[in-house]
This record gives C-alpha cells, sequence and structure tokens, in this order.
C-alpha cells in the first residue's frame, strides 16, 4: 500500500480588530488529518475535539473538501485527529476545508497554485481571512484574487488567546451584526487597520494598542462574549498592549509583550474566574507556516511534536 498522507492545518484568529474579514493569523493549534489508501469503501473516524459532533462519514467538512478535488473517495481512510476547540471563533472550520483542499491536491496530482487552494476555500468558508492564515501561516491581509499578502510579526509581541468553555455559532455571531453602519465608523475602522498594519511591519510595537480598536463588529459581538470588558480591562499599554475578539469569538485574543505574556495569562485566567467563567487562557505562539503534508507514518511522540 502507498504511504499515508498526513496534513497538519493550523489554528486561526481573525479580525484582528478592524480587520473585518481582511485580517487573520494562524495559531500554533493544529489539527491533523491522516489518510491512507486501501480497497474498500470510504472509512472515517474524528478523535478529539468535537468528536460528539463532527460527522464520521462523507459530510464531514475534510471529506467535503477533499472531494472536491477528487470526487469518489471509496479506497481512502481518513483520521481527523482534532485539537482545535469548535465554535470558538479559532478557525476549526478552514483548517477541516484547507487540510481537504491540500490532501486532494496532493493525492490527485491537481497542481492547484496556492491562490487556487485559497479561492476553493473561500467557497467552503464565505470569506477568506481564516483560510489565509491556515494556508499561509503567519499573519496575512486578503486582498482582491483572494490572495493573501504576508505581513511580518515582530519579534517582542506575542499572543493569547482566551477560550471559554461556551461556544458560539458563526451566524448567530453574524447575526449580532446591524445590516449599516455609520461612515464615520467605516471611516475609523480603516483608519485603524491601514495604522495596525503598518505598525506591525515597522516593528513599531508601542503604536499597536492605539490601532486595534473596531467599530464594525466588535460593538455588537462583545455581548456574545464570555468575561469580554474584564478582559479588556487587562489592557494598559505596558504588557497588555490590547484585546480583540477572535473570529466571531467567544475566543479573545490578547496582544502582549513577550516578557509580559506569563503574568497576563494568569491575570486572564483570574478575570474568567472572577466572572464565574469556565475557560482558559491559552500563550499561543504564531504558526509561521501553514497547511503542510507530508507522506510516510509517524508515531504519536513525532507527529505532537511537528505540530507544536
Amino acid at each position: 500500500m502507498p504511504e499515508p498522507l498526513i496534513v497538519t492545518a493550523p489554528a486561526s484568529s481573525a479580525n484582528l480588530g478592524p480587520g473585518f474579514d481582511t485580517l487573520a493569523l494562524a495559531l500554533d493549534l493544529s489539527n491533523v488529518v491522516r489518510i491512507e489508501q486501501r480497497p474498500g469503501p470510504l472509512e472515517v473516524t474524528v478523535e478529539g475535539e468535537g468528536v460528539d459532533v463532527i460527522p464520521a462519514d462523507e459530510t464531514n467538512l475534510v471529506c467535503r473538501a477533499l472531494a472536491s478535488g477528487l470526487g469518489d473517495l471509496d479506497g481512502l481512510k481518513i483520521a481527523c485527529k482534532n485539537r482545535i476547540p469548535l465554535g470558538r471563533g479559532l478557525g476549526s472550520s478552514s483548517s477541516a476545508v484547507c487540510a481537504g483542499l491540500v490532501a486532494a491536491n496532493a493525492l490527485g496530482g491537481l497542481r492547484w497554485a496556492p491562490d487556487d487552494l485559497l479561492s476553493r476555500a473561500t467557497e467552503f468558508e464565505g470569506h477568506a481571512d481564516n483560510a489565509a492564515a491556515c494556508l499561509e501561516g503567519g499573519l496575512v491581509a486578503v486582498a482582491p484574487g483572494p490572495r493573501a499578502v504576508s505581513i511580518e510579526v515582530p519579534e517582542d509581541l506575542a499572543f493569547i488567546t482566551v477560550i471559554p468553555d461556551s461556544m458560539v455559532a458563526t451566524n448567530d455571531a453574524r447575526g449580532a451584526m446591524p445590516d449599516h453602519v455609520p461612515l464615520e465608523a467605516a471611516a475609523t475602522t480603516l483608519c485603524h487597520g491601514i495604522g495596525l498594519v503598518l505598525a506591525l511591519s515597522e516593528g513599531r510595537l508601542d503604536e499597536i494598542g492605539d490601532f486595534l480598536e473596531d467599530h464594525l463588529h466588535e460593538p455588537y459581538r462583545g455581548p456574545l462574549v464570555p468575561a469580554f470588558d474584564g478582559l479588556r480591562g487587562l489592557v494598559n499599554g505596558e504588557g497588555c498592549l490590547g484585546a480583540t475578539v477572535s473570529g466571531s469569538g467567544p475566543s479573545m485574543l490578547l496582544w502582549c509583550r513577550a516578557e509580559a505574556v506569563e503574568g497576563i495569562a494568569a491575570a486572564a485566567e483570574g478575570v474568567l474566574v472572577d466572572a464565574g467563567e469556565p475557560g482558559r487562557a491559552r500563550i499561543s505562539k504564531v504558526a509561521q507556516t501553514g497547511v503542510r503534508a507530508r507522506w510516510g507514518g509517524a508515531n504519536e511522540a513525532q507527529l505532537a511534536k511537528a505540530i507544536g
């Protein structure tokens, strides 16, 4: 039998404050998909996050993305090992879609270019930000096409993902937003988005916090985020530079100076406890590479190390 194909696809935090549907960051938390070719009908297994709700059949999102390139999936055994929490605004669906598309590209010899993969992922997702970060890694902006444009992340900038146990459906988070926003709110958010990209690309850490304020989505999604005000209260301009809703929530992304990250993570967990909201604060590194695929077996210890 051919060697198995192993695909790792990272989590992502989208919007990043003023970058609604245009900015996203890949995080060092990955799902793993292992695909074996053998005679017989399609076989799907699911472990880890979402084991009770993710379908173990052809309707699985990984399988749907895979089938968009390969068609018939008979002859495949697909094992999904999920570490990215579902419904928390951390790009779990993008991880599944991108893993399936990259696997189809490899198994089918389809020669899809990176822009092709992003375009196909966007058709599944409806927007390109999470998929762009998942495919490319690092921090990206989505340009027309769509295509991903990489933005440098300063070395002394660190992140904490505050992940509550509660979930928010993306449709509910989208539904909380108004159909129209004031022109001033749009113009201010656009100004902040441009300032944020410039501050990041030029390494001006002191200015990042000035540009994280959003007026398009966070004012409406904030009530859906547990301990939203308490977590934003950690921002002090010194250790914690800012706090943004991760994707559609309810997770939050804290922007921190690297030397202060451990203390802020502990403080964030304290905020959750005080608010009576179960959850955790996870010190998160930037996943510098996006989806990775390789042939060959790997034991669990090696695989866990490879995906951080």
